[in-house]
């Protein structure tokens, strides 16, 4: 749904990051009872304080941390972690791919980082099962 949003606007409504947190709270209190609100909160700041300096060199937008750290409530920050890199990864092969195509760099075209996530996100799954 994020992606669908980031292709259209650039943009990741706070709305749907609420939702997110809301699932991950909901599930980190049904796996670890009240020591999960505790574990929520360090699940969600964790993606936060490292990707911090990467949005101040405006290498990632607000809305990709946010992501990132709604993904880590859901799923845990280890596999987020794995995430973080395999997008890394994927984003820097279609910089690569794109800039061996147009035979140059565009530096006025912004790449929606989001897909990035969601294809290392799914990728990983598929190497895990």
């Amino acid at each position: 749904m994020a992606n669908l949003f980031d292709a259209r606007e650039y943009k990741i409504p706070n709305e749907l990051i609420i939702l997110g947190y809301a699932a991950g709270l909901f599930l980190n209190i049904q796996n670890f009872q009240m020591i999960g609100v505790v574990l929520f909160i360090i699940k969600a700041i964790l993606p936060v304080l490292i990707l911090y300096l990467l949005y101040t060199l405006k290498g990632l937008g607000s809305g990709d941390i946010k992501l990132f750290s709604v993904m880590s409530t859901l799923v845990g920050f280890e596999y987020t972690t794995e995430v973080m890199i395999t997008s890394v990864v994927l984003a820097g092969a279609a910089v690569l791919g794109l800039f061996l195509y147009e035979k140059g760099i565009n530096l006025k075209r912004r790449l929606h980082y989001s897909f990035y996530m969601t294809a290392a996100f799914f990728l990983l799954q598929m190497i895990n099962d």
